[in-house]
């Protein structure tokens, strides 16, 4: 399997050169399932004054994504504490960590309004998980389909202009009776075919390459995608190598 960058924005996008449908989905659950991440796990709540319920206020601290170096991996618990009083906004960015590179992957997240007069003082401890112990440790989301394959017969295209404006991604450029693909456009197609279903297969041609699948990661911040990548590689590795053992 040969891997290649497509986009790296705010997700990044893969080209998987020569895998099936189950390898990708094999990645896919390793990310959501197999990789370990730090998340808030235990919290020690000494004054809450706020109309925040302490079960609901650690519950939100449970779901901020806690940034996990590679350099900790292995390294136990980590503690973070904040101590504010109102009128504030508390976010995440409050928290103060133990570990300097221990801290939370969206500073700007809300935790609680704190009205005038309010305060709030307690101690949260992050532990080592996967998602398959809970989906606080799930470090991206992450999604694949098939490499789109476009096929535009003819060189002159009635309409090409309203073939284009059906595009929901804007990939396809129509000028005049002139019809294609926006450069470095493709891979962005969704396969919905409406183009396709008002003009007919006959002008403009939808389907799939079904050796390339386009992989997308969106990191919640825990990790960058390639560790998350590497990390998911290596935890497949040691379940074939466990289960080649065991066979």
């Amino acid at each position: 399997m040969k891997v290649e960058l497509l986009e790296e924005k705010t997700e990044t996008k893969l080209l998987l050169n020569g895998c099936s449908v189950a390898m990708a989905n094999a990645i896919r659950r390793a990310i959501i399932n197999g990789v370990y991440t730090l998340a808030i796990d235990d919290v020690t709540i000494y004054k809450n004054t706020s109309s925040m319920f302490d079960e609901v206020l650690a519950a939100r601290l449970g779901l901020i994504p806690i940034k996990t170096p590679i350099e900790v991996k292995g390294k136990g618990k980590f503690l973070l504490k904040l101590k504010e009083m109102g009128p504030k906004a508390v976010h995440a960015s409050d928290l103060v960590s133990s570990d300097k590179d221990v801290v939370p992957a969206i500073p700007e997240m809300l935790i609680i309004n704190l009205k005038d007069g309010e305060s709030l003082e307690l101690e949260a401890e992050t532990t080592w998980g996967n998602g398959a112990i809970h989906t606080k440790f799930t470090p991206a989301h992450v999604y694949y389909h098939f490499y789109p394959k476009i096929t535009i017969p003819n060189s002159s295209v009635k309409g090409a202009a309203k073939i284009a404006s059906l595009c929901p991604v804007d990939i396809l450029d129509g000028q005049k009776d002139s019809l294609s693909v926006k450069s470095g456009k493709l891979s962005e197609c969704i396969l919905c075919k409406a183009c396709e279903d008002y003009a007919g297969s006959d002008v403009i041609s939808i389907s799939s390459e079904k050796d390339k699948i386009v992989f997308g990661i969106e990191s919640w911040g825990q990790l960058s995608v390639k560790d998350i990548f590497n990390e998911a590689i290596s935890t497949l590795e040691e379940e074939v190598k466990e289960i080649s053992e065991k066979i």
